[in-house]
């Protein structure tokens, strides 16, 4: 576990955050990144004064994951408010590891859970998209691209791989916002049309998840090749 963070301006946050993750600079992120840590910083220093902690995010981020298939089995407009439930877990998920920065409770321990916790969440959103009517082989193909991704990345990681290193088109938040888009467009499919629309379309967004998730794997081969050769 890291020492507390005694520097609680931006730059003393992404020191922190650099530090307990493998050296990574959010200040050379994309602007979307930067904002979204921009705003997962401000959030998490007026939470920690209220005594926030990481777990209390982490559960915060479990149960959206968890709500997500449940609310999207509803059908009709119900998947667009899975959309909105996703999006909470996702920004909960920040802070809980913005809170790990600034109260100097960062760990190993504590970045497998958060780990368990990513691969646990994609797990519902293939669900959610199951109970859809995406196509089940393209189901099981897209979370067979999901681990065979992660377990290269980790095994690479072992063997002295940075995780800042590896990031590539197939990585979670391109995974995140092609479910988004698939919930969003399902109710509306739905609303306009009826379900069998909505699994079409929810299938076709799978298609895009799978064709990415293959250039992300030879991304990722490419890195390690360079960097372990």
């Amino acid at each position: 576990m890291t020492a507390p963070t005694t520097d609680t301006s931006w730059d003393g946050y992404v020191s922190g955050w650099s530090n307990s993750h493998d050296g990574y600079d959010p200040r050379h992120a994309g602007p979307l990144l930067r904002k979204w840590l921009r705003a997962a910083f401000t959030v998490s220093g007026v939470l920690a004064r209220f005594g926030a902690r990481p777990a209390y995010a982490m559960t915060v981020a479990a149960a959206c994951a968890v709500l997500v298939p449940v609310i999207a089995a509803r059908g009709g407009s119900w998947p667009a408010l899975a959309a909105p439930v996703l999006a909470l877990g996702l920004a909960a998920d920040t802070v809980g590891q913005t809170l790990a920065v600034l109260l100097g409770r960062t760990s190993r321990l504590g970045s497998f859970y958060r780990t368990m916790l990513d691969r646990m969440s994609e797990v519902c959103w293939l669900i959610a998209l199951a109970t859809l009517g995406a196509q089940q082989t393209l189901l099981l193909a897209c979370g067979a691209m999901v681990w065979l991704h992660e377990y290269i990345r980790a095994r690479a990681g072992a063997v002295g791989l940075r995780a800042a290193g590896s990031a590539t088109i197939g990585d979670r938040p391109t995974r995140a916002w092609l479910t988004l888009l698939s919930l969003l467009l399902a109710a509306a499919s739905t609303a306009q049309v009826g379900p069998d629309l909505a699994a079409g379309v929810v299938t076709m967004v799978l298609v895009l998840w799978f064709s990415l998730a293959v250039l992300g794997l030879g991304q990722l081969l490419t890195v390690v090749r360079k960097v372990l050769t």
